[in-house]
């Protein structure tokens, strides 16, 4: 049952729109674990890429996140920043019906008896030291710029690792992290399924590269190869097998005799294009680095190699564009650049009708059809869902309704008040307030002038 709530739980999140340890060198290697005479000259700390692998394995093959919940209490320990703690709240509000004591405790606030109890790890090292002090007891080894884990290092700054332990700090109890390189990193565990296996290790939000089932054999279980599922490896193969065509402002990486390479320079005009009208539009500067666009001859190999099946996605931590490009699909133009600028260049958004919004005003048409056309469509319809259920529910809403609506919502928005306080309505906490704050106005009150001005 409680294996069951663990998957229950990071579906539905999946669903939605986040005391000393022991000694941290490698000096227990003999332990089972995998000792590189070798230097891989991928750290220059204690400890190298084969950290925590081992090379057999005696224990019984079984995972999953259910044995930390089998007492039904837990202390969510998040990193003392104001990030670290709003992911807290979040990550509370998801959790705390499935937990019977769930309690929040910032770091510099945790005691030795809270030590005893099961944690539930959030943030990253250079927020919440509780992980480099759990260096040398679990199966991942962190600095404050990556973590060795599965034979590799992960540095990235979206890079993140969801991973269940039994406590180096007490007896019985259990140690569960949702952590990363960055706040984002920490954040992206909770955006693809967890709680069947030991471990999901991801390159960034929705992007999977490794899960499996640790060898629970000793004080430090261990990673076994055989128990593993590496999607990183064929991303890395992936890569290598791309040409790359440089642009202003992006670099083009396809593979060789590709609809997409036959079209490359079409593509980087188009993106370049596209890529001046967001600066004008968003009134930002250019970006301090290029983005990089990946394309895909179909769905299913965008899928194999990113986890994400869809046409188009974008990770924005990372400056990353994947698309995919055939006879049938050509994904190009402004959205997913929109998404890119304005995570680096105005903020995070936790509103997708605000997210979806900007990138899809930018572009200014919703399958070749203006935004306009799709409003007073909509309207005439009596489509137009509650203003009140695009900001919360809007994914419980088809997406051919949702995005042009969205897109025209930000325009009204731009037209009405301009892009400053449009930004302040993206950055928002909590938009409804944010409304009454910038706009003065309910969101009762917007949804009606927003109508008004659909003909």
């Amino acid at each position: 049952m409680r294996d069951e709530l663990a998957l229950l739980l990071t579906a539905l999140l999946w669903a939605a729109p986040l005391v000393v340890a022991a000694g941290c060198g490698n000096d227990d290697a003999d332990d089972g674990f995998v000792s590189d005479d070798d230097d891989d000259d991928d750290s220059d700390g204690p400890v190298d890429s084969s950290w925590g692998v081992v090379e057999a394995c005696d224990a019984t093959q079984s995972g999953g996140f259910g044995d930390w919940y089998q007492s039904g209490n837990g202390i969510l320990v998040h990193g003392d920043t104001p990030e670290d703690a709003q992911l807290a709240q979040q990550v509370f509000g998801w959790y705390s019906e499935y937990v019977d004591d769930f309690q929040i405790v910032a770091y510099e606030d945790l005691t030795d008896d809270d030590l005893q109890h099961n944690l539930f790890v959030i943030g990253h090292p250079a927020s919440n030291p509780l992980l480099v002090e759990m260096n040398g007891s679990l199966p991942v080894y962190f600095e404050q710029d990556g973590f060795f884990f599965g034979g590799y290092r992960w540095d990235g700054a979206a890079n993140g690792i969801a991973l269940v332990h039994p406590s180096p700090f007490a007896a019985g109890a259990w140690v569960l992290l949702y952590v990363g390189n960055s706040r984002d990193g920490s954040y992206a565990t909770f955006t693809v399924q967890t709680g069947a296996r030991d471990f999901q290790a991801l390159h960034s939000s929705w992007t999977l590269h490794l899960e499996g089932d640790l060898c629970r054999d000793g004080d430090v279980w261990g990673f076994y190869p055989p128990w593993a599922d590496d999607y990183r490896a064929g991303w890395e193969a992936w890569v290598d097998s791309l040409e790359t065509t440089e642009g202003e402002h992006h670099l083009f990486h396809y593979l060789p005799d590709s609809d997409a390479a036959d079209d490359i320079a079409a593509i980087a005009e188009i993106q370049e294009t596209a890529y001046g009208t967001i600066l004008d539009q968003l009134e930002v500067s250019a970006l301090d680095r290029k983005i990089d666009w990946y394309f895909y001859p179909d769905n299913a190999t965008k899928g194999d190699v990113t986890g994400n099946d869809g046409n188009g996605h974008a990770n924005a931590m990372n400056y990353e564009v994947h698309g995919v490009y055939n006879g049938q699909v050509q994904l190009v133009g402004a959205h997913e650049d929109v998404h890119i600028v304005a995570y680096h260049r105005v903020g995070d958004t936790s509103y997708a009708l605000m997210g979806e919004g900007l990138a899809v005003m930018v572009d200014g048409v919703w399958w070749g059809q203006p935004l306009d056309d799709w409003a007073a469509q909509f309207l005439d319809a009596g489509d137009i869902p509650p203003l009140v259920e695009l900001i919360d529910a809007f994914w419980d809403y088809d997406d051919t309704l949702t995005y042009p609506l969205a897109g025209h919502f930000a325009g009204f928005l731009r037209d009405g008040w301009g892009m400053d306080v449009v930004k302040e309505l993206y950055v928002a906490g909590d938009l409804e307030s944010a409304m009454t704050t910038e706009l003065g106005m309910s969101a009762a009150e917007v949804d009606a002038a927003w109508r008004a001005t659909i003909d």
